[in-house]
């Protein structure tokens, strides 16, 4: 998506709750092409063929709020959808010092045949929001697959949660919260697991969208073309992730 499309895929939720906290500033970065050189080996976007440095476009992004708007470099975060979500793992795994919590919805770790991506084995707060009847980045793990074209293969959920949480070496009983069903006609109920790490004070979160699709579940937005799949309509995606945020300050 384009930054002006991803403003109307979350609802202008991330806006407003910028407007109401008063001291947050929401970015929008664009990749080249509407996409970001990820860790998969395996994709046909042009960012991969062109080995575009998308790690040091965000480090001059932080570093140019920094300069013009004095922003608290150690309070910064990274969420992506998709795509983004793979951007969001890259940026996790090579440059975790640059951000405070990162959160990936619709999206999972690429197997080790389709990684790239330089380990620096750092443990990080994330938030992985998956939808188990996601039918592009399937939740169990598999081949990515868009209009017909393949983007290489990705581990489950379950995995892509045991690297972060091994990584971080959480606790290994989560903390469980079942969202309230609001909306019985979406087909669709939501779970959040909060797995903690006390040695390296690091949350590492699963919100698992039960029957939910590739998209972002939020109360005001719920045109996704039917090829992404269900739409949960119980939670205010945008609003879980950023209250996820504000907690690691």
């Amino acid at each position: 998506m384009t930054a002006p499309q991803m403003v109307i895929a979350t609802g202008h939720q991330f806006n407003y709750l910028a407007d109401e906290d008063k001291n947050v500033i929401i970015v929008y970065p664009q990749g080249y092409k509407k996409a970001w050189n990820t860790c998969r080996v395996e994709t046909a976007g042009e960012t991969k063929q062109l080995k575009l440095d998308d790690i040091g476009f965000f480090e001059k992004i932080i570093d140019f709020f920094s300069a013009k708007y004095n922003i608290d470099k150690s309070n910064v975060f990274a969420m992506g959808v998709s795509n983004g979500a793979q951007m969001c793992y890259k940026l996790a795994k090579e440059k975790p010092q640059l951000f405070k919590g990162f959160a990936a919805v619709s999206g999972s770790l690429p197997v080790e045949t389709n990684n790239d991506c330089f380990e620096t084995n750092q443990p990080v707060s994330i938030m992985v929001m998956n939808g188990t009847a996601d039918p592009i980045n399937p939740y169990n793990g598999g081949e990515i697959k868009l209009d017909g074209v393949s983007h290489g293969s990705v581990i489950s959920t379950e995995q892509t949660m045991h690297y972060w949480i091994n990584l971080a070496k959480c606790d290994s009983i989560p903390k469980e919260f079942d969202f309230p069903d609001i909306d019985k006609s979406d087909n669709s109920t939501a779970v959040e697991y909060t797995y903690t790490s006390r040695a390296a004070n690091k949350e590492v979160v699963l919100v698992k969208i039960i029957n939910g699709g590739h998209n972002l579940p939020n109360p005001t937005f719920f045109l996704w073309p039917k090829m992404v799949g269900n739409v949960n309509k119980d939670i205010n995606a945008p609003k879980v992730i950023f209250d996820y945020f504000m907690s690691l300050k």
